[in-house]
């Protein structure tokens, strides 16, 4: 009994709804002026209902009620905001592009609703239109106070358009006004390196070390990207450096060991890594890791018919040693 008189007290504020609706369009079409408190009232009226529907999640019921309040005040930024947002969920082109439409209205007649632009950037995204989508969030970050988080999403969508030199601007902007960032400095890293601006990467890396120079595996990432472009020598500067202040760091001795090993210098790999081995409190991952690298190492001279006793016999002595520190 509850759930049926529910349903007619809806039915009956629908009714009245309507009612009202009807008995403005006849004061119309007789020729009575509809005053601006009227108007204003039905359209409340209607766009409310709207909103019932939306957060139902009824959104074809929602955008009935939606467009009816903008055929009343075809002036008001909010309906035409929400009518882009529920054609937005139909994930249907020609519904993007009639979102297109009215999100470009809401914005000509209201500029500083950051959610406005934030509706039109994703929908320019989805129709592949990643040049107003840009606009559209750069717009907002001059036109509305306190939108410059947006600058990474602003960058994230240059680099979508193929543009590396806006990208690296936004990056740079963001930098300037909340900081350094991880994300945004290893974005930009990544545009160097690509670009081939090995000195302009490796200055990136820096200037997070120096930001946060608690944070272990920024050094470590800068010396795995100085190897991985061939400079080798200067990533061990790097490594040395830091192993000074940091004696206990098993990830360190595992690079630092792998690096010597690449530039030749077997020995002082081995002591370093024998140095691992021999600490029971190095991590035991770490361990495991090397030794796996050697025994692949190993099995790779075998297969081409060219053992090395030498390196077999330190291999041993190592795993040895794990049996030791880590039984």
């Amino acid at each position: 009994m509850r759930s049926i008189s529910l349903i007619l007290i809806l039915i009956l504020v629908l009714v009245a709804d309507f009612g009202a609706l009807a008995q403005r369009e006849k004061r119309k079409k007789g020729g009575e002026p509809v005053s601006k408190a009227v108007r204003a009232s039905e359209t409340e009226a209607v766009f409310t209902e709207g909103e019932k529907f939306f957060i139902l999640e009824d959104y074809s019921k929602a955008l009935l009620y939606f467009l009816r309040a903008y055929e009343i005040d075809p002036e008001n930024a909010a309906i035409a905001y929400k009518i882009a947002e529920v054609l937005v969920k139909s994930n249907k082109d020609e519904d993007l592009i009639r979102a297109t439409t009215y999100i470009e209205q809401a914005l000509r007649l209201e500029k500083k609703n950051k959610y406005y632009y934030l509706l039109a950037s994703n929908i320019y995204n989805s129709q592949g239109m990643f040049a107003k989508s840009a606009q559209a969030l750069e717009t907002m970050i001059k036109e509305v106070p306190y939108t410059e988080e947006y600058l990474y999403e602003l960058a994230s969508i240059y680099l979508f358009d193929k543009k590396e030199a806006e990208a690296l601007k936004a990056y740079s902007r963001a930098e300037s006004i909340l900081g350094i960032n991880e994300a945004s400095s290893l974005q930009k890293q990544r545009i160097y390196l690509d670009q081939g601006k090995l000195d302009e990467a490796i200055r990136e890396g820096e200037k997070l070390i120096e930001a946060f120079p608690d944070e272990e595996r920024y050094v470590l990432a800068l010396a795995e990207t100085l190897s991985q472009s061939k400079q080798t020598a200067r990533a061990i500067i790097y490594l040395e450096k830091y192993m000074k202040e940091n004696p206990t760091s098993s990830a360190g001795k595992m690079l630092l060991g792998g690096l010597y090993r690449d530039s030749g210098n077997e020995e002082k790999s081995r002591s370093i890594v024998t140095e691992l081995f021999n600490d029971p409190k190095s991590s035991l991952n770490s361990k495991l890791i090397m030794l796996g690298t050697y025994n692949a190492t190993l099995a790779q001279a075998r297969a081409s018919g060219k053992p090395d006793s030498n390196l077999e016999a330190f291999v041993l002595s190592i795993y040895n040693k794990l049996e030791q520190t880590d039984p």
